[in-house]
């Protein structure tokens, strides 16, 4: 009977080793560099608010910057997301009406703004602009209008609270429902 003997490996074969060595680690690695982006891509998403787009506010302001002025309002406003200023801020657009009493009587007015809502988690930061109309009463034309403040709105919530200091808002608190 023969002896068995093994086989050697030849250059050849030890070649072919490395080669198919080589071409495992660059498709694992491709793989997982792959699985990082894709991962890192969802999460920029993420960063996204998902909030309501639609809200109705009312607004009430209970004390005033210069003089006696309690203004109190309802508006519509319209969120567009990510359209501006950038996938983790909303522009802002809203449209109202209300009335504001003053040492010397009242006035009612329209508002109209458009603005900025930052952040994406359930607290934000908002600023806006925009031209007010008072149209009966003591305080009469047309006067800019502006507000910043803090805004309190958890993605997929009907809830809004509101509050900060403008014109014709004075320092005001407000309650809203998104839909």
């Amino acid at each position: 009977m023969g002896k068995f003997k093994p086989k050697l490996p030849n250059d050849r074969t030890i070649k072919n080793k490395q080669k198919m060595k080589k071409i495992f680690i660059t498709t694992a690695l491709i793989i997982v560099f792959n699985s990082l982006v894709q991962a890192q891509a969802e999460r920029k998403d993420s960063l996204k608010a998902d909030l309501n787009k639609n809200s109705l506010n009312l607004s009430l302001g209970p004390g005033g910057i210069i003089m006696l002025f309690i203004p109190a309002h309802v508006s519509y406003e319209r969120l567009f997301q990510g359209k501006i200023f950038g996938s983790r801020n909303s522009t802002i657009v809203d449209l109202g009406v209300g009335v504001a009493a003053h040492w010397d009587g009242e006035s009612t007015f329209i508002i109209n703004r458009f603005g900025i809502l930052t952040g994406s988690g359930r607290r934000h930061f908002e600023a806006k602009a925009g031209v007010c109309y008072f149209w009966k009463g003591d305080l009469q034309g047309l006067f800019p209008s502006a507000s910043i403040g803090y805004r309190k709105q958890k993605p997929g919530s009907h809830f809004i609270f509101r509050t900060g200091i403008g014109f014709p808002d004075a320092l005001y608190v407000s309650w809203g429902f998104s839909f």
